[in-house]
């Protein structure tokens, strides 16, 4: 929780305004959202703390999590996700997370 990891690691979170994810960067569940019980690995407040844009092929209502982080499930592609997560960003920088095919 200090030193130079951390410095470096709380630096990258500076000026983020809005995140898009991988599918499986919120969590392992495959297919069709069984239920509304999996909120993400981060328990109830995850480290975003701005809107997070995830895509899916599978439609889910957004969810407001405690510290200012809503997920938003994304099923339109990779463009719609860029332009809510621009807009939603209102200037600020958009990180992108997920593995080679987000």
């Amino acid at each position: 929780t200090t030193g130079v990891d951390d410095d470096f690691a709380a630096r990258s979170f500076r000026n983020v305004g809005a995140w898009i994810l991988g599918r499986n960067m919120f969590g392992p569940i495959r297919g069709d959202w069984p239920d509304d019980t999996w909120k993400g690995w981060w328990g109830d407040n995850p480290p975003y703390h701005v809107p997070v844009f995830v895509l899916t092929h599978y439609a889910r209502a957004p969810i407001e999590m405690a510290g200012g982080t809503t997920f938003h499930f994304i099923t339109g592609g990779f463009r719609e996700a860029l332009e809510r997560a621009r807009e939603a960003a209102g200037g600020k920088d958009v990180r992108i997370g997920g593995g080679p095919g987000t």
